[in-house]
């Protein structure tokens, strides 16, 4: 897990692959010069740089056996966007049930360099508990990301969470 250490509602993926690109010249199948398999701005949106096969550019000695995702923005001063957090959840999710990854290997950057990556404001345990929830409940940062949607757009979408939270909380009682 990586952050950009740059600002986050300014960051995009074409900046970031052009950096990585001005850097070294180590292309992905899919054509882009950025080192991670996923990246996610501040709007949320997952793109990805890289097939999960290819070996990335983010973690030296385990760019060959494991995935890099990055969000943009620097968690030294900030935080992800709610919306980034749910797309990390959903990605983190699906990624660990197609692979088999448990939580504990979920782990920040500074785990393996001298640096502070994914950012001081977040705990090393931070993103492995984002699909540690038990029962599958909702996340609050989920239902938030909902609820704080553009004129209420996806307004089916949160009161599905919410109910399903409610039913999974009426079944524990």
């Amino acid at each position: 897990m990586h952050h950009t250490a740059t600002a986050r509602d300014k960051t995009t993926f074409v900046a970031v692959d052009r950096y990585h690109r001005d850097k070294w010249w180590f292309k992905s199948s899919l054509g882009f010069y950025i080192g991670y398999q996923y990246f996610i701005d501040a709007a949320g949106i997952v793109t990805q740089g890289r097939v999960d096969a290819d070996v990335g550019a983010h973690t030296i000695g385990y760019n060959d056996k494991s995935l890099g995702i990055c969000l943009a923005g620097n968690f030294d001063v900030e935080y992800p966007s709610s919306v980034q957090v749910v797309a990390l959840t959903r990605l983190l999710k699906n990624k660990s049930s197609q692979y088999g990854i448990p939580p504990e290997k979920i782990m920040p950057h500074r785990a393996f360099a001298n640096k502070n990556c994914y950012g001081k404001n977040l705990a090393d345990d931070w993103a492995r508990h984002l699909i540690a929830s038990p029962n599958n409940v909702p996340a609050l940062s989920e239902i938030s990301a909902l609820a704080l949607s553009p004129n209420g757009t996806r307004k089916q979408e949160l009161l599905a969470l919410l109910e399903k939270a409610l039913q999974i909380t009426k079944q524990m009682a």
